[in-house]
């Protein structure tokens, strides 16, 4: 991906300069008129090198720098000023500014300077990613299924691979996990990993969200902005439940499947994009074909490599070695002693029907950390939140009636709970949509 620079100086002469001189460098660029749009600029668009001049209205480029840093300490930031001296350069220096720019400049020092910023910061970023993917590589424990290491064998066997991967299954099977551990051992493991999921985006919102908007594309769209698919160059971008994606928006991912090549809405021209793309559903997406709310020609370019995770009822002899894993996590987490599981506790995991699959498990397994540490958990502690029988309870209409409204708040504060507050795993529990879940938590005040 080309790199951005962005030019911060309150002179419109200044930034025309340097843009035509990096622009023909190479180098795309993005402008700011003072301080304040500058810190505001570098949220938004992650710049590669910001050069910003000491002297702005607003905010000054010591405060620009001081912002930058503590938002991003990987900043790498150049300063200039026509008012030099030994003292201001060793402060900026110190404040941690990669380098000291006086004006007036020679433009081959300017451009020097900004190749060796971005020389540097294309290091320090390559290292970065190298470090997450040696730390949070996804090394799954053998499992005892048989049907789920045949799984993982078959994505580990692709994963050196460019070919796109969609992925099946219930919510909360670990579908997220699988795509990361292929990601993991993949030649992009030290790229961007970017996980985008469909269904929590507005639809309104989805092609600016996916592809980026030029400046102008629509009322509010001050700046230009990189969509998800860029931020994923070189690297792996996941679609999360891409069921949810709108046909206008699915129509623009077929065409960079096609032809590796995005345009951002309201831009002039396309971009080159190198990204993978594993995607993955709950949902029946040959049923959707067939009813028009999926393409088809979409599904066959996904679908090069179709892997479907179990749900959790189907692999119990899993359940034992999962929880204890989760159950560590959590202590690690929270600084807690670890609680271990009794076997009463583990036929008791065994029995339960797990409509939330591994997700549910895992939110529990928090929850159980949390109020019993150092303890061996039993199987009274655990039934509250698993025993089918208390669930039925609630089902059980009293002789005296009951407030419909009431049962429903319960049921959507249950579902939440499951699902760790995501809005959108509790409408599927629910068989709601999201806008009709949104609609009710409003009405109970949720």
């Amino acid at each position: 991906m080309t790199p951005l620079i962005l030019i911060a100086d309150d002179d419109p002469g200044v930034r025309q300069v340097l843009a035509i001189q990096f622009v023909d460098a190479g180098y795309r660029v993005s402008e700011a008129a003072d301080g304040r749009e500058a810190v505001k600029r570098y949220r938004a668009e992650r710049p590669l090198v910001l050069l910003t001049d000491l002297r702005m209205p607003h905010q000054d480029g010591q405060a620009v720098l001081a912002a930058v840093l503590a938002e991003d300490p990987e900043a790498t930031v150049v300063v200039m000023t026509a008012y030099a001296s030994v003292e201001g350069a060793v402060e900026v220096m110190k404040a941690g500014a990669f380098d000291f720019i006086t004006k007036p400049f020679h433009e081959a020092h300017v451009l020097a300077t900004v190749e060796r910023a971005v020389a540097w910061a294309r290091l320090k970023r390559d290292n970065q990613r190298l470090r997450d993917a040696l730390t949070t590589r996804s090394v799954p424990t053998p499992s005892c299924s048989p049907r789920v290491n045949a799984i993982y064998a078959q994505a580990f066997a692709v994963a050196d691979t460019d070919a796109h991967v969609l992925i099946l299954g219930e919510t909360g099977t670990g579908k997220e996990h699988l795509a990361r551990a292929i990601h993991d051992r993949s030649p992009r493991a030290a790229a961007p990993w970017v996980v985008v999921n469909c269904g929590a985006l507005p639809e309104t919102l989805v092609e600016a969200e996916l592809f980026g908007h030029a400046k102008g594309a629509f009322t509010g769209a001050d700046h230009a902005r990189p969509g998800r698919l860029l931020a994923a160059d070189g690297g792996t971008l996941f679609l999360d439940e891409i069921g949810d994606l709108p046909l206008a928006a699915q129509v623009k991912l077929l065409r960079f499947l096609q032809g590796g090549e995005v345009q951002a809405v309201g831009a002039d021209r396309p971009v080159r994009v190198d990204a993978r793309v594993i995607a993955a559903t709950h949902q029946d997406l040959r049923a959707m074909m067939a009813s028009g709310r999926f393409r088809n020609d979409l599904y066959y370019r996904l679908a090069v490599i179709t892997l479907a995770m179990p749900p959790l009822r189907e692999r119990r002899a899993d359940l034992a070695r999962l929880a204890a894993e989760f159950l560590q996590q959590a202590a690690q987490r929270h600084g807690r002693e670890l609680a271990t599981l009794s076997a009463a506790a583990v036929r008791l995991l065994e029995e339960a029907p797990w409509p939330g699959n591994i997700r549910e498990l895992k939110n529990l397994c928090e929850r159980w950390a949390l109020l019993y540490p150092a303890q061996e958990l039993t199987r009274e502690q655990l039934a509250a939140d698993l025993l089918p029988a208390a669930a039925a309870a609630q089902w059980q209409l009293p002789p005296a009636g009951a407030d419909l409204a009431e049962v429903e708040r319960q049921l959507i504060t249950q579902a939440l709970a499951r699902t760790g507050g995501n809005k959108a795993a509790a409408a599927r529990l629910l068989h709601l949509t999201r806008h009709t879940l949104d609609y009710r938590l409003e009405k109970h005040g949720l």
